[in-house]
Parts: C-alpha cells; sequence; structure tokens
C-alpha cells in the first residue's frame, strides 16, 4: 500500500508534465483558437511576399497568431529579428504553430531554408 500511495503523486506529476509539453508553439490540435491565421499557400517557395496569406497581417498585443503551412513541403519561419519576435519554427507540410504577440511594432519574418524566397510581416498594435 506504501508503494501505491508514491505512485499517484508520481503519475499525477507526469501527466502534469505531459500536458504542460502541449503549448501554444506546436500544433496544438485545435485546442487554442487564434485570433489570426497566417496561411502559407502551396508551392510557396519562390513567391516572396505571396508565399503568404495575408502577406501582411495586423493584430493586437496578447492575441495568437497561427501560422499554417497550406504548402506539401517544409518550411522553417523566422523573424527577421529572432530578439524582438518569436519563432513559428519548421513546419512540415499541412502543419500550424501558433505565437503570442507580446510586444507593439512590425515584425518581418521569412523562410530560412536555402532557395526559399518567403517573406512576410506581422504589424501588432497594443
Amino acid at each position: 500500500m506504501k508503494m501505491f500511495r508514491h505512485l499517484v503523486p508520481v503519475a499525477l506529476l507526469l501527466g502534469t508534465v505531459l500536458v504542460a509539453g502541449c503549448g501554444d508553439d506546436d500544433d496544438d490540435g485545435g485546442t487554442v483558437t487564434p485570433n489570426s491565421t497566417i496561411t502559407i499557400v502551396p508551392n510557396a517557395f519562390n513567391q516572396g511576399m505571396m508565399a503568404f496569406s495575408p502577406p501582411i497581417d495586423t493584430v493586437h498585443v496578447g492575441n495568437v497568431v497561427r501560422m499554417h503551412n497550406g504548402d506539401s513541403i517544409a518550411h522553417n519561419i523566422q523573424p527577421d529579428s529572432p530578439a524582438t519576435f518569436p519563432s513559428w519554427g519548421n513546419l512540415p507540410g499541412n502543419t500550424g504553430s501558433n505565437v503570442t504577440a507580446t510586444a507593439a511594432g512590425t515584425f518581418g519574418y521569412h523562410c530560412t531554408i536555402g532557395s526559399h524566397t518567403m517573406s512576410g510581416s506581422l504589424v501588432v498594435l497594443p
């Protein structure tokens, strides 16, 4: 019986860690409703700003912005200035990732995969 008492807290801790690992930077299976969604269009790798729909999006501080990869290949979406905005990261085809806008400003982003000429902009209002 003593062993069972020790297993319950361990099981609860493990469950908490597993749930906490499902943050808003991954494809969350629809548990977080984004305030805005930017979609990577099919065959986006050489379309410049037209690789994203919309190419320029506007949200408010605290809003959740989803980057959805509607292309069949992976894209790695990074901010132009990493210190100013979080990364959506590596997105295989038909997946997505959320970030929360934490500061006002205009933030450029691009795909870092070689030969991909893709760029967009996010305007975050107070």
